[in-house]
């Protein structure tokens, strides 16, 4: 059995966040790390794999720090890794659903 499990990054939920003059979230010294819920699925996703000699697959979408996530999951036991750069800095939520269904589709 194929399985795929969607991560993302988030702050870490120890980290302290600050706002900037225009209101955003500072990222500055806000380390990043797997969504918890994530990596409940992706220890799932690894027993399922146990039991059905399967692969799982584990896909993220962003920039360049992304692959901390990724690689994270790789070192828990997943067989791959799709990391998806959009060209767009700002993506709404229907846009990264409808980029990540065509990655999973494939």
């Amino acid at each position: 059995m194929k399985v795929a499990v969607f991560t993302k990054q988030t702050f870490d939920t120890e980290a302290k966040i600050t706002l900037d003059a225009q209101g955003k979230i500072n990222q500055e010294g806000v380390s990043l790390i797997m969504n918890p819920y994530d990596e409940f699925a992706v220890e799932e996703a690894l027993r399922i794999k146990e039991k059905t000699k399967g692969e799982v697959t584990v896909i993220s979408m962003g920039g360049p720090k992304a692959q901390d996530v990724l690689r994270q999951a790789l070192a828990m036991g997943a067989d791959r890794a799709v990391l998806v750069t959009p060209e767009l800095e700002e993506i709404d939520e229907y846009t990264t659903a409808t980029i990540l269904a065509r990655v999973l589709s494939r």
